[in-house]
């Protein structure tokens, strides 16, 4: 079983481990989505330092596996490393996501279908569309609501 842990992101150790993880996956997600100029991968290490975003992880003794951020009803960042997928670490953090606040949103790229599918489950609903970025993604925003 999974624990999601909250991640100190100020510490630089903690921070070198977030980034390496983001940096993985999002050079993934690249691929995945045929985006050559990808925003996210211009994260740096600062960037995280410097962040008001709340981080929790999923570590084991090798190190980090999977981050989630979040500010205030926003899922910043969800992210596992590529050779830890499909083991159930973002379910795990999506539902710690969940369990903490009654109503969230996020946003991926529509060609991103592991992560839509992965949001549907949790009751996310799509509300807006746009394209962004000098290749036009086209991206997709999600929202949870409190169950009525």
């Amino acid at each position: 079983m999974f624990v999601a842990e909250r991640l100190l992101q100020r510490e630089l150790s903690v921070a070198k481990e977030i980034h390496a993880v983001q940096m993985a996956a999002y050079a993934q997600e690249a691929e995945l989505i045929g985006a050559k100029h990808f925003p996210p991968l211009n994260t740096t290490l600062d960037d995280i330092l410097q962040s008001h975003e709340h981080f929790f992880g999923i570590a084991d003794e090798g190190g980090l596996l999977a981050v989630i951020s979040l500010c205030e009803m926003n899922i910043c960042s969800l992210v596992v490393a590529p050779n830890h997928q499909r083991k159930g670490l973002a379910t795990c953090l999506l539902r710690f996501a969940t369990e903490h606040a009654e109503e969230l949103t996020v946003m991926t790229s529509v060609k991103n279908t592991p992560a839509l599918a992965l949001y549907a489950a949790f009751g996310f609903a799509e509300y807006q569309r746009c394209f962004k970025g000098p290749e036009a993604l086209e991206l997709v925003f999600l929202r949870r609501k409190p169950a009525a």
